[in-house]
């Protein structure tokens, strides 16, 4: 369910950004390479980028085969991509606006600059409503997990 939710999240962007003006405005690829280039070298020397990656395996998974162990590292690493995700679409923003304050000679290039400056930190929310699902089912795992251990416990 969740690539096809994915799927349908994906056609809902871009149908909404298609009625707001042009795909084309949407994109730049210094943004996304300033998102990830903050955030995944992070999460890597977190030493968590294994227990990310377990996410995407869970989600494609109908039966829970991991460990609590795992399970909670899974959802450590979500939290931490997702905070790393957004202080990364902030600082973006906060370099793009530095860079525009430093060249406002040029008062016909501030607002498409502007623009540019805020995709940083669209692309990183974006990136944070593809993982939240993430979190979510890994969470629901946990309670699922904690609920089956205490229901075992209380009958002996």
């Amino acid at each position: 369910m969740y690539f096809v939710g994915l799927i349908l999240f994906i056609a809902f962007l871009i149908f909404s950004t298609l009625l707001s003006g042009s795909l084309v405005s949407f994109i730049d690829l210094a943004s996304i390479v300033v998102v990830l280039g903050f955030s995944f070298p992070l999460l890597m020397a977190s030493g968590l980028l294994s227990d990310f990656l377990r996410a995407f395996k869970i989600m494609g998974s109908r039966v829970n085969v991991w460990s609590m162990i795992e399970l909670n590292k899974t959802e450590l690493a979500l939290r931490l991509a997702m905070k790393l995700l957004l202080i990364s679409g902030l600082s973006g923003t906060i370099i793009g606006i530095i860079s525009i304050a430093s060249h406002l000679s040029d008062m016909s290039a501030l607002l498409p600059s502007i623009g540019v400056a805020l995709l940083t930190l669209h692309y990183s929310i974006l990136l944070v409503f593809i993982l939240l699902p993430m979190q979510a089912k890994v969470k629901a795992m946990i309670l699922t997990m904690d609920k089956d251990y205490n229901n075992e416990n209380s009958t002996h």
